[in-house]
C-alpha cells in the first residue's frame, strides 16, 4: 500500500540529510528502507492534526490556531522525548493551515546538526523568508535540535526571531523549534515562545498504531512491545516501528533482566557489567528500577538501603560501581530471599 494510512501515526521522525524548505511530503518517496521499500517511519506519518493520535490538548489549541491562518501565534517550542509526535505536531499544523497549497512553498524544516554555521542558517531563512505567493499568509519554519547548538548560535537566533517579526506574529514566519529538553534552550529564546510538551504516545494507541502497519504491511508474525519496554524507551514510537520493519529486537531489555534476576548470590557482577558496558549507570538504574516497579518490589524490605546506594554511585567510576553495586544487590535480592533463588544453602 503506497499511500500513507489516516488515523496511524509514526511521531518524531528525525529529516537528516533532506533539501531545507522541503516538507515532509516531498521527500517521503525518496527514503528507502534497506530491502527497497519506503521507510515505514515517513510512510505512515500522519499528515493532519486529525492524524495524530493523543497529545489531545496540544491538538485542539493548535487547531484553533488553524482556524486563524495562525495570526498572532508566537513562536512555539515543541519540547518532550524521542519520538512522542514533535516533528508530526509541527508539519500537521503547517499543512492543515494551508491543505491546498504545495509545502514546498511554505515550510522549511532545518536541523541544527546539519548546519555549518548560524550564518548559514541566518542566509537561509532570511532567503526563504523574502518570497511571497498568493494566499500564504504566514510560512513556517522548523528548526529541530535546537538544543545542540552553542549558547551564542542560539543567541544569534534571539536576533534573528526579532529582525525577521516587527508586526506582531502576524505575518512573519511563525518558528518552531523542536527539541527533547527545554533546559538547554537559551533563556532569549525561551522568553520569546510559547512552550509546548509532547508527552509519550498512550500504550493503547502505540499497540494499535504498530497493528496497523503490520498489517498493511504483510507481517505474518506482528509484533508489539512488552509494557515494561514502552516505559524503558518512554513511549518513542518511532523506535518500535523502526525495530519491527528492520528486524531489531523489541524487547531488547528482556534477556538482560532475566539474567539478573536469575542470578546467583556472587554471579549478577557479569550482569551489571554488561549493563554498564551499554548504557550509564544513570539510564541502568532507571530501567532497573521500572522493573523492580512492575513485579512491585518498591515495599519488600531493604529496598531503601539498595535506593540510597544507588544515588550514593551516581557519580562514581565504573570500577567503584562494579565492586560495590553488586554486593549491595546480591545483599537485598538474593539473600534476603526477595529473589526466587532465595539466599545460598
Amino acid at each position: 500500500m503506497e499511500a500513507p494510512v489516516r488515523n496511524t501515526v509514526v511521531h518524531g521522525t528525525t529529516h537528516h540529510g533532506t533539501h531545507h524548505g522541503t516538507h515532509h511530503g516531498t521527500h517521503q518517496g525518496k527514503l528507502r528502507s534497506s530491502s527497497g521499500g519506503a521507510v515505514w517511519t515517513e510512510k505512515y506519518r500522519p499528515k493532519t492534526l486529525a492524524d495524530i493520535k493523543g497529545h489531545r490538548k496540544l491538538k485542539q489549541l493548535l487547531e484553533r490556531s488553524v482556524a486563524t491562518k495562525c495570526r498572532g501565534l508566537p513562536p512555539l517550542i515543541l519540547y518532550g522525548p524521542p519520538g512522542t509526535g514533535k516533528t508530526s505536531l509541527a508539519l500537521a499544523l503547517a499543512h492543515d493551515t494551508y491543505p491546498d497549497v504545495d509545502p514546498n512553498l511554505f515550510t522549511m524544516y532545518l536541523n541544527a546538526s546539519d548546519e555549518r554555521s548560524i550564518e548559514v542558517i541566518r542566509e537561509r531563512i532570511l532567503h526563504f523568508t523574502q518570497t511571497s505567493w498568493p494566499g500564504i499568509t504566514r510560512k513556517f519554519v522548523l528548526f529541530d535540535e535546537v538544543e545542540t547548538m552553542t549558547e551564542p548560535a542560539q543567541a544569534s537566533l534571539r536576533a534573528l526571531l526579532d529582525d525577521v517579526d516587527k508586526e506582531g506574529h502576524r505575518t512573519a514566519p511563525l518558528f518552531m523549534f523542536l527539541c527533547n529538553s527545554l533546559y538547554r534552550i537559551h533563556p532569549s529564546i525561551r522568553s520569546r515562545c510559547i512552550s509546548l510538551f509532547c508527552a509519550h504516545v498512550p500504550l493503547p494507541h502505540v499497540k494499535d498504531t504498530l497493528s496497523t502497519i503490520q498489517r498493511l504491511e504483510g507481517v505474518r508474525s506482528p509484533k508489539i512491545p512488552s509494557d515494561l519496554t514502552f516505559s524503558l524507551q518512554r513511549g518513542d514510537l518511532r523506535s518500535f516501528v523502526s525495530a519491527i520493519q528492520f528486524g531489531k529486537e523489541l524487547n531488547p531489555w528482556d534477556a538482560w533482566f532475566a539474567r539478573l534476576e536469575t542470578a546467583g548470590p556472587g554471579k549478577s557482577i557479569y550482569v551489571w557489567e554488561d549493563g554498564l558496558a551499554e548504557v550509564p549507570l544513570c539510564i541502568l538504574i532507571r530501567h532497573v528500577f521500572l522493573w523492580l516497579q512492575s513485579k512491585d518490589m518498591f515495599k519488600k524490605e531493604g529496598f531503601a538501603t539498595f535506593l540510597n546506594l544507588c544515588l550514593e554511585l551516581q557519580d562514581a567510576p565504573k570500577e567503584t560501581l562494579l565492586d560495590r553495586l553488586p554486593d549491595a544487590w546480591d545483599t537485598w535480592y538474593c539473600m534476603s530471599g526477595v529473589s526466587a533463588l532465595g539466599p545460598p544453602l
